[in-house]
């Protein structure tokens, strides 16, 4: 027996040898392939520095010479002007010069006609990197190869390569491209009061915890969608150019701004003033905008209808929640209706009841009927057709609803938290239970076999 199966055990040995030895030729290609790939894209880079160890960069492109230096997470354009430079534009003109790579090489050291040949008498743009340490970097953009559309570049050592064309996107960048084009730049977290002073309506939101509170021309809870749309809006104001600062004001509006949004924050306040300056006779088209900040003179140009979503009105930004209430502390409801009631616990219907305070959590007014809430007979609340009342785990009420019947296709609504009669839209009510049935788990039916195939 064991002499029949001495071939066979030969044999597998041997395959398994034959096996280990191919997966070592195979895994020793792989690894010279990988070594061979990553030295050709070493070979293949034009540059060799980090883009968070650049500390500064000058831009010449469009007729105009910018310098930025880095300012802690994001850039500043030192000169022409000076202010915020737009962090991702940088950024992406950084990543591009350090991660750029050729695709042939050109003119090793090309002469004065070479360089005229391939577009650099003068460059279309040309960008300098000090890099952390003393180091400097350039990069000069030629004309286009009109074969491929790759592009010409001249490196800090003065070779001519050819790259990829959307180099070209990165380098022309204007001191306009580079500079931040938001008026008003802020952290969510550090913004403490919101002021906005419009030709309708002038209001003030202050920030109470994660959300708002309007302080003029009310003092009361604040929308949150509306306070949101009015931080997207001043976030919103970017200007399409800037001017050179006139003497007179008047040209521009600015002499009597339409409107003034002043923002409160940790780093400090500022006030940004927008002017609308009348038409002229004859004038058609659309009538840009014009904004500055307080204590300066550049003037900023906005399209027209910039300022539309800094005008609220006094409904808007005004809470609509009918009821208040923190959903993770309801253990309980009761449910009235008429002259029949039941109360149900949450954990024995979790899914059915999450689904109801969720209904109520976003119940709003559709229009505020009556802020003293004197008038319940009027309203069809001195008896109301339906009543939930949310208790926390001891028992004690956390809020209570009271519903109207319909009253001329209109429905009414007032919570014990607020004294406010506001009208609903009845069918936000739908998904009320009319009993204890209605919020039980129903098991899932499943069809029955049939009782045979054909």
């Amino acid at each position: 027996m064991k002499a029949r199966s001495s071939p066979l055990v030969s044999t597998i040995a041997l395959l398994a040898l034959a096996g280990g030895a191919l997966a070592a030729a195979w895994f020793g290609i792989a690894k010279k392939d990988e070594v061979a790939q990553a030295k050709k894209a070493a070979e293949e880079k034009l540059y060799d520095f980090a883009p968070a160890k650049v500390k500064a960069i000058t831009v010449e492109a469009k007729g105009e010479t910018t310098a930025l230096v880095r300012a802690g997470d994001g850039w500043r354009v030192e000169s022409p002007v000076q202010g915020d430079a737009e962090r991702a534009t940088v950024d992406a003109l950084v990543d591009k010069v350090a991660l750029l790579r050729r695709k042939s090489s050109i003119a090793p050291a090309p002469d004065p006609a070479s360089l005229a040949r391939y577009g650099f008498s003068p460059p279309r743009a040309k960008v300098t990197l000090t890099i952390e340490g003393g180091k400097v970097e350039t990069l000069s953009l030629g004309d286009e190869n009109a074969f491929d559309g790759t592009a010409f570049v001249r490196t800090t050592g003065g070779s001519v390569e050819l790259v990829p064309g959307d180099v070209k996107w990165s380098l022309e960048r204007s001191t306009f491209d580079l500079r931040e084009k938001r008026l008003l730049t802020f952290d969510d977290k550090e913004l403490q009061r919101v002021s906005v002073v419009a030709p309708k309506l002038s209001y003030e939101l202050v920030r109470e915890g994660e959300g708002w509170r309007l302080d003029a021309p009310s003092k009361e809870r604040a929308d949150d969608a509306t306070a949101s749309r009015v931080l997207g809006a001043v976030r919103g104001l970017r200007a399409t150019a800037f001017l050179r600062p006139l003497q007179d004001a008047r040209t521009h509006g600015l002499d009597r701004p339409r409107w003034r949004v002043k923002l409160v924050s940790t780093g400090g306040t500022r006030t940004l003033l927008i002017g609308e300056p009348g038409a002229r006779e004859g004038e058609a088209g659309p009538r840009p905008l014009y904004a500055k900040l307080e204590g300066t003179a550049e003037v900023a140009v906005l399209p027209e209808g910039a300022a539309k979503d800094l005008e609220q009105d006094l409904f808007a930004l005004r809470d609509k929640s009918v009821l208040r209430f923190d959903q993770d502390k309801v253990a309980a409801a009761k449910f009235t209706a008429g002259d029949s009631s039941f109360q149900t616990k949450k954990d024995s219907t979790a899914g059915r009841m999450a689904s109801v305070l969720w209904s109520l959590s976003s119940l709003k007014a559709k229009a505020f009927a009556d802020e003293t809430g004197r008038t319940l007979a009027e309203h069809g609340l001195d008896r109301p057709a339906r009543e939930v009342a949310l208790l926390a785990a001891d028992g004690k009420e956390l809020d209570h609803l009271y519903v109207s019947g319909e009253r001329a296709g209109k429905t009414f609504a007032r919570s014990a938290s607020s004294p406010r009669i506001v009208e609903i839209d009845g069918a936000a009510l739908a998904s009320l239970p009319k009993s204890a049935q209605d919020l039980e788990e129903k098991a899932e039916v499943k069809p029955e076999a049939k009782a045979g195939r054909k």
